[in-house]
């Protein structure tokens, strides 16, 4: 049977690949070379032990590292990880200056089994290392704020941790730090920042130092803290008690501190609104004084502005006094047709006091004493009673003091009952009483104010 040439080419593949796969089952385990180059060496102790003898490794331009040949199964090149070899050095043996051998081991990936490894170079697993004295140093740290925080809010006093930061390496190297600088970003915070910041090193002229890999230190990072509170400015206020007569436009006045700023909660400040420092009688300044005040925080408040006290300047700019002798007497609140009422008073002395513009308006006779009699409306007899001051055109004028007048009050005889003293009574009642309906608000000012 003829065999075609298509059918003749598989079987000439089928048996090269049988030969293949019998080939390397029993080659498998034929060792073959195994070249890595430039390994670098991981040192360990390089800063604990080592810097506790004050030493330090001395760092070259370019890094240590071994070029290895391993021999190995060829069944184990196929799932050899050349990437996960390392070669590391333990410098805790090292005790002097200068240029030393050390010793390396070889680590090899964990699904390799590393007694059917033989290393063919190097020979000798060592190497040179430059070991320098180590110089230790303490620089401050520093911190550069970056941005603002948001409106409303104030920012704290910065924390780091540590403050100082030791540092080591060669003297040369560690002389020309200065201090280690971090940046904090505060825009629009709103909320106390807590943050492990990198440093860098700044030499004594405030330049950063670009090459710090041979500048140990104890931290590679620093702990910065930033408090941010919502503050807000209150104002600092007094309060004016007025009279007829002495309003607080006739006076100049002054604060010397009138907003300071607190911290808080948010919602008592705003409760809060305004501090009121003390009051003032305007009626008991005279000419110019000053008052000073301590600044009350309210509890769970902080005051930022560190403002204690205040001091307010007041000087009474127009308000004076007039002193008129009053012959215009008069009375109210008396209701009787049986008695009668005289005011034994002749003359009185009334001080007005209001801004001097308005007292020099006022004639002498403007001005009218009225006797209030609701205390004694139903008696008789010889009285000394409250009196109010009355002046035409009821002008925002006040009095030193209050003013009394003397009435006596007596049951009528009949011969006073002729018809000119009814009308000189009626009128006197009816007058006073229009007096007091019409200008009844007035009347109430008046004895508050006397």
């Amino acid at each position: 049977m003829q065999i075609s040439n298509r059918r003749k080419a598989l079987y000439i593949t089928v048996s090269i690949l049988i030969s293949f796969i019998f080939w390397f089952y029993v080659n498998s385990d034929a060792p073959v070379e195994y070249t890595i180059n430039n390994i670098p060496v991981e040192f360990i102790n390089a800063e604990s032990a080592l810097a506790n003898k004050g030493l330090m490794l001395v760092s070259e331009e370019k890094p240590t590292t071994v070029d290895l040949v391993l021999n190995m199964p060829r069944s184990m090149v196929y799932g050899f990880d050349a990437e996960h070899v390392r070669v590391i050095s333990d410098l805790a043996s090292v005790t002097s200056t200068g240029t030393q051998m050390v010793t390396f081991s070889i680590a090899y990936p964990s699904n390799i089994n590393r007694s059917q490894i033989i290393v063919r170079s190097p020979g000798v697993q060592t190497i040179n290392v430059r070991i320098g004295e180590l110089f230790r140093k303490n620089v401050d740290v520093r911190c550069k704020l970056v941005g603002n925080v948001a409106d409303g809010y104030v920012a704290g006093s910065v924390q780091l941790l540590p403050e100082t930061l030791e540092i080591w390496g060669r003297q040369s190297d560690v002389m020309q730090v200065s201090y280690a600088q971090v940046r904090l970003n505060i825009q629009n915070a709103k909320s106390t920042i807590v943050e492990l910041v990198e440093y860098e090193f700044y030499d004594h002229n405030d330049r950063l130092i670009e090459q710090r890999s041979d500048i140990h230190a104890a931290s590679d990072t620093i702990q910065v803290t930033m408090p941010v509170i919502a503050a807000t400015d209150v104002p600092l206020v007094v309060s004016f008690v007025e009279s007829p007569g002495v309003r607080i436009g006739s006076f100049d006045v002054s604060l010397d501190t009138d907003m300071i700023t607190l911290s808080g909660d948010a919602n008592q400040i705003a409760q809060l609104g305004e501090i009121i420092l003390g009051t003032i009688d305007l009626t008991e300044i005279d000419g110019e004084q000053s008052f000073t005040y301590d600044i009350p925080i309210p509890e769970g408040l902080k005051n930022l502005s560190g403002v204690t006290t205040a001091t307010l300047t007041i000087r009474n700019r127009s308000v004076g006094t007039k002193t008129i002798s009053v012959t215009n007497f008069g009375y109210e609140n008396f209701a009787s047709e049986e008695r009668k009422v005289e005011v034994v008073t002749s003359t009185l002395d009334v001080t007005l006091r209001a801004p001097q513009t308005v007292l020099d308006a006022i004639g002498e006779d403007a001005v009218q004493v009225i006797a209030d009699l609701s205390g004694v409306n139903d008696a008789s007899g010889t009285y000394t009673v409250p009196a109010i001051i009355r002046v035409d055109g009821d002008p925002d004028v006040g009095t030193l003091q209050s003013y009394q007048l003397t009435v006596r009050i007596s049951m009528r005889e009949p011969d006073d009952t002729t018809e000119g003293n009814e009308q000189q009574g009626e009128g006197q009642g009816s007058e006073q009483d229009d007096t007091q309906d019409e200008t009844g608000a007035g009347s109430e000012s008046g004895t508050h104010e006397g």
